[in-house]
């Protein structure tokens, strides 16, 4: 039985260099590879931050011209074909602008004020509304107002 531990410990030790020199090239190879791809990692972080922070403003100032109490979020999920660079939230603004003139006008405010949320999404698929959440799909470089208008003309 002495002599199998020892044949086990004088075979692991020759493997074990080389277990050693495996993971170092390992860690290195990530190593230099991983700035790189934390930094785009932390850049979309931060503009998907940006853009959350963007839409809840624009949510509570349509909350606060129509007396509602909808809460926002982004489709993350709809946006992979969204040109870099451009504002998904801004193109949901008209959408939500849309909401704002009907409230002025007391078409439909009684309706925008029983929805409980606004998603924002970026697959082109315009106005939607299920139960009390009212969705905007938009399309790049587009406002949405004049869609948002008419789909609330007839939906309300």
């Amino acid at each position: 039985m002495m002599r199998m531990m020892v044949k086990s410990k004088s075979s692991g030790a020759l493997s074990r260099p080389l277990a050693r020199l495996t993971a170092l090239a390992l860690i290195a190879a990530l190593a230099l590879s991983a700035p790189a791809s934390a930094q785009r990692s932390l850049k979309a972080m931060r503009a998907a931050e940006s853009e959350e922070r963007d839409l809840a403003g624009e949510v509570a100032y349509t909350n606060s011209v129509c007396g509602s109490d909808m809460d926002a979020r982004i489709d993350w999920g709809s946006v992979s074909d969204w040109p870099e660079g451009e504002s998904l939230v801004d193109a949901c603004d008209g959408a939500l602008g849309a909401l704002e003139a009907a409230c002025r006008s007391g078409a439909g405010k009684e309706r925008i004020q029983s929805l409980s949320s606004f998603v924002c999404a970026g697959d082109g698929d315009g106005p939607s509304l299920s139960g009390r959440t009212f969705r905007y799909g938009a399309s790049p470089g587009q406002s949405g107002f004049e869609e948002t208008a008419d789909y609330l003309d007839g939906a309300f």
